[in-house]
């Protein structure tokens, strides 16, 4: 009978392996515009930022996509890529930044069955607040798909991305930034995926991710004044931040925005941050462009004011989050984490992908950081059902249910000005409580 049992749960665990997680992070609605009253002396015509935007220009931009798309093609894996990281790597050692490597090796998705070994390219520029620590990422992908150089999928978000470290790096900001372009996006989001899980195993914490994404295509006055946000469920207060830099510093931007979950399919690197729970905002054009993964994707199809714009506004944004402290409270499933086996609370084993399987009785603990006001309460929930309220450090339940099955965790923390945050993480669960 203990055999048979045995046998039962390996093939749950098997299937668990090879089944799609669902995670999400920090929800948050904003009554009004209360976030954006309290932070909006640091936004309206700051002095430092209006210094940055103006020396973000069309030739800054021009001469690092023109040196990009000189190299050729740049397919995951071959010389055009490796050339191309390594002029990444130069251009960002030149600015000062701590610059490194980072190798990934990976099987290729679908229509890429081969074994890959390449490097993303990560540019660090650390705060100067030690108590702040909390990070930035702004991202783009420098491979492109066989026969094509790329100009705007991805040169245009590669550029911007080395612009932005250029001229950020010259100047001091409480919250760190980190500059990094991606190879493997064209196969499978390798490159991203393996930088995201190294942030996770690393607990660093990400505020949140930008990316950057065929930006630099307008054909039209209508489309050189329109962009598209895709963004997380929980960046509202960072959108509000948006709406004002683009009214505040004449952009002149029409906004649209739409919300990207944790689940089905991403079309960029972003979705490799949503799956490990991080919050993202990814940067479209408002023209989508038809020279996408074509030969005809060359620099001369490329919009250069436009993608000077887009570049702004990024820019901007990354600059006053910089010295701007999180107005919001930040929810975390501390434990469990993702890729990991439990047995009774403790961790047996770490798995490549990110998958979490718990066995027997386990802790649940949340780790909080207050917003604007303290934490008044943290609520735990099993299957979206209130299980258990904590409102003194540490914020922990003890799991011990009945299961053989997936479930979700969900920890929801509430401030005493009535704000929220939530994080949620789907488990495979196998408990038999005797209770």
């Amino acid at each position: 009978m203990k055999s048979k049992m045995n046998i039962i749960i390996a093939i749950f665990l098997l299937a668990f392996l090879f089944t799609t997680p669902i995670i999400s992070s920090t929800s948050l609605k904003i009554k009004g515009s209360t976030i954006l009253r309290q932070i909006n002396n640091e936004i309206t015509l700051n002095p430092k930022v209006i210094e940055i935007l103006d020396k973000i220009n069309e030739t800054m931009l021009r001469n690092y996509l023109q040196d990009i798309v000189n190299i050729g093609p740049r397919s995951t894996g071959t010389y055009g890529c490796e050339k191309a990281a390594e002029y990444i790597y130069e251009q960002f050692k030149s600015t000062g930044l701590h610059t490194r490597y980072q190798p990934w090796k990976s099987w290729g998705s679908k229509g890429h069955n081969q074994y890959y070994k390449s490097k993303n390219v990560e540019a660090t520029q650390y705060g100067t607040n030690k108590d702040w620590d909390e990070v930035i990422v702004f991202n783009a992908h420098y491979d492109t798909i066989r026969r094509t150089v790329g100009a705007n999928d991805d040169g245009s978000g590669t550029a911007s991305v080395l612009a932005a470290a250029y001229v950020l790096s010259q100047y001091e900001f409480n919250r760190t930034f980190k500059f990094v372009t991606f190879s493997g996006e064209e196969i499978g989001l390798r490159g991203s995926r393996a930088y995201a899980k190294e942030l996770y195993d690393k607990d660093i914490h990400l505020v949140v991710e930008f990316n950057a994404d065929m930006i630099g295509y307008a054909t039209t006055y209508e489309s050189g004044h329109k962009l598209r946000l895709s963004m997380s469920e929980d960046t509202q207060w960072i959108a509000e931040i948006t709406d004002t830099i683009n009214d505040e510093y004449n952009l002149d931007f029409t906004i649209e925005r739409y919300t990207r979950t944790r689940e089905g399919r991403g079309g960029s690197d972003y979705f490799e941050f949503l799956q490990y729970g991080y919050e993202s905002i990814a940067y479209w054009p408002g023209e989508w462009d038809p020279n996408m993964h074509k030969p005809t994707d060359t620099i001369d199809k490329i919009n250069f004011s436009y993608l000077t714009n887009m570049t702004r506004f990024i820019v901007g944004t990354m600059a006053i989050l910089g010295d701007l402290p999180i107005p919001i409270p930040q929810a975390k499933i501390a434990n469990p984490k993702l890729g990991r086996l439990y047995k009774n609370d403790r961790t047996l084993l770490q798995f490549k992908y990110n998958r979490t399987i718990f066995l027997g009785k386990s802790l649940v603990t949340a780790e909080i950081k207050p917003g604007n006001s303290p934490i008044e309460r943290v609520e735990f929930y099993y299957d979206d059902n209130l299980e258990y309220t904590d409102s003194d450090l540490p914020y922990q339940w003890w799991l011990d249910k009945t299961s053989l099955w997936f479930h979700k965790l969900k920890v929801i923390a509430y401030d005493e000005s009535g704000q929220k945050s939530t994080d949620e993480i789907k488990i495979f669960y196998i408990n038999k409580n005797d209770n």
